[in-house]
């Protein structure tokens, strides 16, 4: 279970060390509310135009879920959105082993399942 930034970290350095194929360019992590779980999966393509790009399942790692504590919830979907948003950032501009992986690619972005994409890249 995420609980906080440390166990973000961990997650997605577990996730994003799985082989990854050449033909992946966008990241998405997915969130699902009612259990609050998250997901990151990955896109062979991408359109800065149309956010459909993210429902491509083209790479999935092998355990592909986790659950996420209430507390990171907060009180509104909006509210879970923005901390993952921010963890997601963090992850991001950190110096973790597989951040590389989300530097090269053309997309990496945060959103519910059904709604639309926040983007730390």
């Amino acid at each position: 279970m995420i609980q906080n930034e440390k166990d973000f970290i961990a997650w997605i350095d577990g996730q994003l060390n799985e082989n990854i194929p050449s033909q992946i360019v966008a990241f998405n992590i997915n969130i699902y509310e009612s259990p609050f779980n998250i997901e990151i999966v990955g896109s062979s393509e991408f359109d800065p135009d149309n956010e459909d790009w993210a429902c491509n399942e083209d790479w999935i790692p092998e355990n592909r879920s986790v659950s996420v504590s209430n507390s990171i919830f907060g009180n509104s979907w909006e509210e879970a959105q923005e901390n993952i948003l921010a963890m997601a950032k963090l992850y991001f501009q950190s110096s973790s082993k597989n951040t590389h992986k989300l530097k090269v690619v053309k997309a990496f972005a945060v959103g519910f399942v059904d709604g639309n994409l926040s983007y730390v890249l």
